[in-house]
């Protein structure tokens, strides 16, 4: 059997059944002490739990569910533990206790951006991104066709090799510019310019950063929110953590930032 204790904040563990013993005898676990092992509900004070191995002396609750406050996923409460009112699965237990000594917030503490903010932030940041893009077509058409107006060129001087040439290399910069404007933004700020401006920012679901891939994997999964008649970001109005479909494929969170 294998215990855990908490001293100072710090889970600590495991330690076998002789070695618990062992440190209550020495006074190390007080019968304050909060314990845990496996097949308790949650974390109790020693003078409250059996140590002869008998399961059945730690009350369980095995009924019900909660969601972890590391992964944001939902667990039976038999597999999970709970610490100072906060529900932790026992895979996450020592990440949780981690990122407590480093002081990272729990999702349970956030604010979610609700619906309309993201909506605003996301029409500033269309602006900023369909001027850019504008600007770069421009440089693009005078360079090709000879003059910055693309919208309507003197199609008699063009060959058709020219305008696909033309069209494919317009998407490929505006992909670079996308991906640049969103990794640049989003990993030193956490926001774009048009979540900063509606005091939003964008966080995994334990409150880190993202990561360079995680931040290119959520624009392309933008994409999908996009294709499928925005569906996607009008899910972000009626789910309980205000997640847009590329929320929860890449496991993010648009919240309020303090």
């Amino acid at each position: 059997m294998q215990w855990y204790y908490a001293s100072s904040g710090k889970s600590l563990g495991p330690v076998s059944q002789d070695e618990y013993e062992k440190l209550l005898r020495d006074g190390v676990i007080k019968p304050d002490t909060l314990v845990w092992r496996a097949g308790m509900a949650n974390w109790q004070p020693q003078s409250a739990v059996a140590t002869s191995g008998d399961a059945a002396a730690a009350p369980s609750d095995v009924e019900g569910t909660e969601v972890c406050v590391v992964s944001g996923k939902r667990y039976p409460k038999r597999e999970m533990i709970q610490y100072e009112g906060k529900w932790i699965s026992a895979e996450h237990r020592d990440t949780f206790f981690q990122r407590m000594r480093e002081g990272v917030v729990a999702p349970g503490q956030f604010k979610y951006g609700n619906f309309w903010p993201r909506f605003g932030a996301k029409f500033i940041d269309g602006i900023i991104l369909g001027i850019a893009g504008v600007g770069a077509n421009m440089l693009l058409a005078l360079a090709l066709y000879g003059t910055a107006n693309y919208f309507r060129p003197d199609m008699s001087h063009l060959r058709p090799a020219t305008l696909f040439l033309f069209q494919g290399l317009s998407f490929l910069t505006g992909l670079a510019i996308g991906l640049s404007y969103a990794c640049f933004f989003i990993r030193r700020y956490d926001a774009t310019p048009g979540k900063m401006a509606l005091g939003l920012k964008v966080v995994r679901t334990d409150g880190s950063h993202l990561s360079i891939g995680r931040i290119i994997g959520r624009h392309f999964s933008e994409w999908i929110s996009s294709m499928i008649l925005l569906i996607g970001y009008i899910m972000a109005a009626f789910d309980e953590e205000r997640r847009a479909l590329h929320d929860r494929i890449c496991d993010t969170r648009v919240i309020v930032a303090k």
